[in-house]
């Protein structure tokens, strides 16, 4: 089935037909706020969103598209992903099979961090749109996972302080939302938005801006904050 919004069309099953129409609504509602951010205008083309019914389904199309081995185990975290302008992001009627499953009675908590998701991951889409405009080839993954972090909302009961070495979290292989989450955050909210829109555009620019400033500085704020609470 196919579900088409101001910002994206939705592919799903019919099991599905309730999360496409919430997923439309909830993306149009916050669209033109990442384009924003971005200062970039709105993409004529529409984001493309499957909606998988199974997590047994979303790993077998995950491994196909990063051509990854037929026996490798995807994380049980994992239940989204945008590539080449296309998101792929799992039923929460599947959640029972991944890390993020609840009762019954968490359903309404459970679907509000699934709408911060899918917003996450249209923040990478717009992030493409953004690296094809300035002619980017990637972004450093701390900014990449921190931005959609940030700008979706999906962090913001996160732990202080930062754990993380500065060259853990250069480190490309490893996942640290929280502390990529922080470090966007500190790097957002207290500096200017040409040095952020640089280091977007240029990773080596990114990598420095975190290795002689922004580390430090972040570091410094979140212990003192940690101290307060």
């Amino acid at each position: 089935m196919r579900k088409e919004c101001k910002s994206a069309v939705i592919l799903f099953e019919d099991v599905d037909r309730d999360l496409a129409e919430i997923l439309a609504k909830y993306l149009d509602d916050n669209a033109q706020r990442i384009y924003d951010f971005f200062e970039i205008k709105p993409s004529k083309e529409k984001a493309k969103i499957n909606i998988i019914p199974t997590k047994k389904a979303y790993d077998e199309l995950y491994r196909a598209m990063y051509n990854l081995p037929v026996d490798y185990k995807v994380e049980k975290w994992k239940i989204g992903t945008c590539k080449d302008g296309e998101i792929t992001y799992l039923s929460i009627h599947d959640y029972k099979n991944t890390s993020h499953k609840f009762d019954e009675e968490g359903f309404d908590k459970a679907l509000l961090q699934y709408k911060k998701t899918i917003l996450h991951e249209y923040v990478h889409f717009v992030n493409e749109k953004f690296n094809q405009i300035h002619g980017c080839t990637d972004t450093e993954k701390y900014l990449l996972e921190g931005i959609a972090t940030y700008l979706s909302g999906q962090n913001e009961d996160v732990t202080l302080p930062l754990t993380l070495t500065k060259d853990e979290i250069l480190d490309e292989n490893n996942n640290y939302y929280n502390d990529y989450y922080l470090l966007t955050k500190y790097l957002v909210e207290n500096y200017n938005k040409t040095v952020i829109l640089q280091a977007l555009k240029n990773k080596s620019f990114a990598r420095g801006v975190l290795e002689n400033d922004l580390y430090d500085k972040a570091q410094e704020f979140y212990s003192r904050a940690e101290k307060t609470i």
